[in-house]
């Protein structure tokens, strides 16, 4: 255990979460990316509106890679992560995101269901769009999905570790200014 305790103080520890975090805006980004071309050459081919489900797809990729540009710079330009109600909303809302990219996977998973964005799903659209199309472009999304779903779930357990050695250090520092001034 002394090597956690002693990683938890270090700079490896900051080090860490930040690079967690721009992993976790380079995965929405990327994934985004691939499903919006996905979506638009769709769109193209058949000259129809996407389903409910690629919007939602979207619409949480969108809100993710918005979510995680504002978690990073706070990363990078706030000291000890701010206050404790911050440092609280963003473990919050971290959890919610492993509950977002969760519905993603679900959304697009392998051999989804007929209301799914996943490949190879039949489609009113089949006769128009290439046979290939609709079945290889999701795995990325799939795949980044599950890697932000574990990113967003480390970060929200580095949170807690981070609020517990504040408090310790805060303690910490309050006794040994006690000692001094006796």
């Amino acid at each position: 255990m002394g090597f956690l305790t002693s990683f938890r103080s270090s700079r490896a520890n900051s080090a860490l979460q930040k690079f967690l975090r721009v992993l976790e805006f380079v995965s929405p980004v990327v994934s985004l990316g691939l499903f919006a071309s996905r979506v638009a050459k769709i769109v193209r081919l058949g000259q129809q509106a996407t389903t409910t489900s690629n919007k939602a797809v979207l619409g949480i990729l969108g809100a993710a890679v918005l979510y995680t540009l504002i978690a990073m710079i706070l990363q990078f330009t706030v000291k000890h992560g701010g206050p404790k109600f911050l440092r609280w909303l963003m473990m919050l809302l971290d959890i919610l995101f492993i509950i977002a990219f969760i519905v993603v996977a679900v959304l697009t998973r392998p051999g989804g269901s007929s209301g799914s964005s996943g490949p190879c799903r039949t489609s009113k659209l089949a006769p128009v769009i290439p046979k290939n199309l609709n079945c290889n472009l999701p795995y990325g999304t799939f795949i980044l999905s599950i890697l932000s779903t574990l990113l967003h779930f480390l970060t929200a357990l580095f949170h807690e570790v981070k609020d517990h050695r504040h408090n310790n250090q805060l303690k910490h520092d309050q006794e040994m200014n006690g000692q001094q001034m006796r």
